[in-house]
């Protein structure tokens, strides 16, 4: 996740300040083809150029001119053996066994927030929720879930402004050691848990190393939690400015799938992802040179009046089409029916508790990591 945001187009960081975002996908609407940023940069931001380029990792490769972690910035057929191997972890039948624990987790989570009073949902809800949930598919203790909430932010960027390199190495660090401890466990006492399968998994002849390992826990941490939490956070913060969506959700439970698609679209968790031309190639009419980086704005490709009537208005209702905010093609998230899940059930256990949603006093700080959405802090009044 991070590799790519510290790379972000200088236009990009601009616009993760608070205010700044609506001014520039406003200004991404204004062109009609793909252009080109200060530092070099392609960014494209209609809805089928952005899915056509996500779709052909034959002319768009995932892995930049550094290299970067693996699956992420893979490209097949190594990245098909090491999807396979994680893809276990991910079928629709494992995601669905777990509906009844994540609900149960959900619930419990919900039951601890005082009615009436302030709370950041940041900290009490939607972060907690997908860390419990992460922690337990690895493995590791619960009790750690608050250390893996602290190295997840660090480094996602979620809350530095500055400095944000070290921050990332820092948290990497640490949070290897700690994997690094683990995995040697599992070599020795293996149980049923994600390390342990990763640990003993082949696929097409590929095995992994233990660096390779850690560094996909890593990113099933990260991603795990970040890309769920944020999409609650921006749920929740859409009911407080528009709390009869809210009575609506209460009054009719079966619109809770199209909230959570809508708010998606919208309010994209992940902004956007990057890919390189593996050839001299042509978008939207403008030549792209071998090895630049393209960068697909998910955030207005979801946006995009072209694809979608009235594009900025969230439609509990709205007839959905397949939206990009988890990407598209063979580096789709792996982990998206599982953040669904998540957010279904966190969304669910507060309706049902919860009558009412409303801010409460206190600033609301935007995450300031260029490739996310969502929220530092975000205090609401529930009852």
């Amino acid at each position: 996740m991070s590799p790519a945001d510290g790379a972000a187009p200088t236009v990009f960081r601009e616009s993760a300040r608070d205010g700044e975002r609506e001014a520039f996908i406003a200004r991404l609407r204004g062109g009609d083809r793909p252009f080109r940023d200060s530092d070099g940069s392609w960014v494209v931001s209609r809805f089928e150029e952005a899915r056509a380029i996500l779709l052909d990792p034959g002319r768009f490769s995932s892995r930049g001119p550094e290299g970067g972690f693996p699956l992420l910035q893979d490209d097949p057929p190594r990245h098909t053996a090491l999807r396979g191997l994680l893809q276990k972890a991910f079928t629709p039948g494992r995601v669905e066994a777990m509906r009844p624990e994540i609900e149960t987790i959900a619930r419990s989570l919900a039951a601890a927030i005082p009615s009436g009073e302030k709370i950041d949902i940041v900290a009490a809800f939607t972060s907690p929720l997908p860390v419990i949930v992460i922690a337990r598919m690895l493995g590791v203790a619960e009790s750690d879930r608050d250390r893996f909430r602290d190295w997840s932010n660090r480094f996602a960027g979620a809350g530095a402004a500055e400095g944000v390199d070290e921050v990332q190495a820092l948290a990497l660090m640490e949070m290897s050691a700690y994997l690094g401890a683990e995995l040697a466990k599992r070599r020795v006492d293996p149980g049923d848990d994600l390390i342990s399968a990763l640990a003993r998994a082949e696929e097409a002849g590929v095995t992994l190393n233990d660096n390779e390992i850690i560094s996909l826990s890593v990113l099933l941490l990260v991603a795990g939690n970040e890309t769920t939490t944020n999409l609650l956070s921006n749920l929740m913060n859409r009911f407080a400015a528009y709390p009869e969506e809210w009575r609506a959700l209460r009054e009719t439970p079966a619109l809770i799938d199209g909230a959570i698609e809508e708010i998606l679209r919208v309010d994209s968790p992940v902004q956007f992802t990057v890919r390189y031309a593996r050839a001299d190639v042509e978008v939207g009419g403008v030549g792209i040179k071998a090895g630049e980086p393209v960068f697909v704005y998910l955030a207005a490709a979801n946006r995009d009046p072209a694809k979608w009537s009235d594009p900025d208005t969230l439609d509990m209702r709205r007839e959905r089409g397949r939206q990009l905010a988890f990407g598209l093609g063979v580096h789709m998230c792996i982990g998206a029916p599982l953040a669904r899940l998540e957010a279904r059930a966190g969304l669910a256990a507060l309706l049902e508790r919860f009558e009412t949603v409303r801010f409460g006093e206190g600033s609301r700080p935007r995450t300031t990591a260029a490739l996310l959405r969502g929220f530092q802090r975000l205090p609401l009044v529930l009852a």
